[in-house]
């Protein structure tokens, strides 16, 4: 089977796995480098407890990125990224502002909002291809489910109100921080007359 043609939540699944893994390697290289320091002679007392410290420190940080694992496993199985062709094929989503042939009543401003990063490997191999140029595909994968969430969540609170089409569709987006990225979908919910 070719590598294009798995699945996209596997591939992201296989992604935050190994994102995860390298991150542990990581952590493991720098505990054993601070217990390394520990075996130093004549070394201070004070200073082989910090080395002690921060080796046990390094250790400790892979349970919150576990726990992030987990987090993200179950977002691909069915979180919000899940269901979002299911819910925009019932809404319809237009980038003007009238529905051609409908009379309308303005219900109220939606929104949809999500912040979305990539595991440390995408994110990795994200900084290597900026020394060679070209496309950032996990930054563009990235994108796209943000938007998806976005739009999910602003069709959502649209059927919240009641509405049967958002009007006036816009996107926006900023960096939040390296390697991640805020996505925002906004538009106005209405219902025909």
């Amino acid at each position: 089977m070719k590598r294009g043609n798995t699945d996209p939540r596997k591939r992201e699944k296989r992604g935050a796995a190994l994102g995860l893994a390298l991150f542990a390697v990581l952590q493991a290289v720098c505990a054993a480098a601070f217990w390394a320091l520990t075996l130093i002679p004549d070394c201070p007392r004070w200073l082989v407890i910090l080395f002690w410290v921060l080796a046990v420190f390094c250790l400790v940080l892979l349970a919150p990125a576990l726990w992030a694992l987990r987090k993200r496993f179950q977002e691909l199985d069915g979180g919000c990224a899940g269901n979002f062709d299911k819910e925009e094929s019932v809404m319809m989503l237009s980038n003007i502002e009238y529905v051609p042939g409908k009379e309308i009543e303005v219900l109220g401003l939606v929104k949809g909002t999500v912040v979305q990063s990539k595991n440390f490997g995408k994110d990795f191999m994200a900084g290597m291809k900026t020394l060679v140029g070209g496309e950032i595909t996990g930054y563009t994968e990235m994108l796209i489910e943000a938007r998806q969430i976005a739009t999910k969540r602003m069709v959502d609170e649209a059927e919240a109100l009641g509405a049967d089409a958002v009007i006036n569709v816009r996107f926006g987006s900023a960096s939040v921080m390296q390697g991640a990225a805020e996505v925002i979908a906004y538009g106005t919910a209405v219902r025909y007359k």
